[in-house]
């Protein structure tokens, strides 16, 4: 595969949250007295944002695009999943340190294979860049982490105001490095979000599905992949 730009999704394909969402959140209530088990709390957390997501008017970003505009998404987000077991009563203050931890890299891991696959993509002089779909805090955390200096170019959808899997965040993606749709490729967890928005775009697309046990053609199981995909 001959290309010149690689762009990769972020969230369950660089980092992913460490401890799980379920449990940071069960471990928030069980200080303000309220007992659930985190495997309970992840499943309501799961479910109410994929609801909240289903009943977002059309052509509204998920996430907004200022810190004020995330916090009225998370504040519902929070509320609802939290709902079942208790809701603090000060949820304000309950909501803004759920929003500063995961805002920042204490929160979220990387994954083991994203650096080796980063590095050896620079010995190839390849050039890379993210596009993602998160709100205000992303840089922060990509910060602490230390990836945000490895990208040359990072496409936040809260900075542009636009979401995958519309095609127009690929292609403000692609002007920025002024590559061509063909000569580019994106790697991402989401099939709708990464793979056919980022195909929708013109661009060459990889999924990445780290816990599936087959695959297919434009499948890969881990980063490196990307690497086996490149000489083929």
């Amino acid at each position: 595969m001959d290309v010149d730009v690689l762009f990769f999704d972020v969230g369950n394909t660089l980092i992913y949250a460490d401890p799980p969402v379920g449990e940071v959140y069960a471990r928030a209530l069980a200080e303000e007295g309220f007992c659930a088990d985190p495997r309970e709390v992840e499943r309501r957390f799961e479910q109410t944002w994929a609801e909240l997501r289903r009943r977002r008017a059309a052509g509204t970003l998920e996430y907004g695009m200022t810190q004020q505009e995330s916090l009225d998404w998370w504040r519902l987000v929070v509320r609802e999943s939290c709902r079942p077991f208790g809701v603090p009563a000060d949820f304000d203050a309950f909501l803004r340190g759920l929003w500063d931890y995961f805002g920042s890299g204490d929160a979220w891991a990387v994954y083991d294979d994203v650096l080796p696959t980063v590095r050896e993509l620079r010995r190839r002089e390849l050039a890379l860049g993210l596009v993602s779909n998160w709100d205000v805090r992303l840089e922060g955390v990509l910060r602490d982490l230390g990836l945000w200096e490895r990208f040359d170019w990072v496409t936040i959808s809260a900075a542009v105001g636009i979401e995958k899997p519309d095609p127009d965040i690929f292609h403000h993606a692609l002007s920025r490095c002024g590559c061509p749709p063909g000569r580019a490729l994106h790697v991402g967890d989401s099939e709708v979000e990464d793979i056919q928005g980022a195909r929708a775009a013109g661009m060459r697309a990889l999924w990445l599905r780290r816990d599936a046990a087959s695959g297919g053609p434009g499948v890969i199981h881990s980063l490196t992949g990307v690497l086996r995909a490149l000489e083929r």
